[in-house]
């Protein structure tokens, strides 16, 4: 009996579908706890070949929590620099719709989790702050919005990380919880 071979595809293509299993991993066993093992066989790689694209499991779990702040650029500080006057409800509705993306959330939280280590450290560090200074740069905008905005998102991703989206119809706490949330406005630079 023949085993059947995977079609070619290019190192580009290969890493692409690992970074992908391995968000699935990490996002929910962490940088510890997630097993290259488990990234190759669910991106169809063996796992020798998986250390030929990437030297190092911190390797990998470093480009997975780039490539999600890579995402949040796109899907939310983007649009809010795109949006004009108000910023904020751009954002706001980018950012509920990355909350459905449970395994982003996650893996956010295990990049945080994970910064005892300098190399993540800094990664989360300067990754975190490029969101800051760019959401407080945009118009009706200042330190003190930008960090109301970072922490409410904060919150929304642990909402998200204890699935409260999904259990709201049954759980009134969580429909309330995820309903609340007034900030108090700050005018002025």
């Amino acid at each position: 009996m023949e085993a059947k071979r995977r079609p070619r595809v290019g190192a580009q293509q290969r890493r692409e579908e690992v970074i992908e299993a391995a968000l699935q991993e990490f996002a929910h066993k962490g940088l510890h706890g997630g097993s290259t093992i488990t990234i190759a066989r669910q991106a169809d790689l063996s796992h020798p070949n998986l250390f030929r694209l990437f030297s190092t499991k911190k390797e990998l779990f470093l480009t997975v929590l780039a490539r999600v702040f890579e995402i949040i650029d796109r899907e939310m500080v983007r649009r809010g620099e795109a949006a004009g006057s108000d910023p904020r409800p751009a954002m706001s509705n980018a950012w509920g719709e990355l909350m459905g993306r449970r395994e982003l959330m996650l893996m956010l939280l295990q990049g945080y989790a994970a910064s005892d280590d300098p190399e993540i450290r800094d990664l989360m560090h300067h990754s975190t702050q490029a969101v800051f200074e760019r959401v407080e740069a945009m118009p009706e905008m200042n330190a003190d919005t930008a960090h109301w905005f970072i922490a409410e998102g904060a919150l929304y991703m642990m909402a998200s990380a204890m699935d409260l989206p999904a259990r709201a119809a049954e759980d009134p706490w969580a429909d309330r919880f995820l309903a609340s949330g007034g900030r108090p406005e700050v005018t002025g630079h």
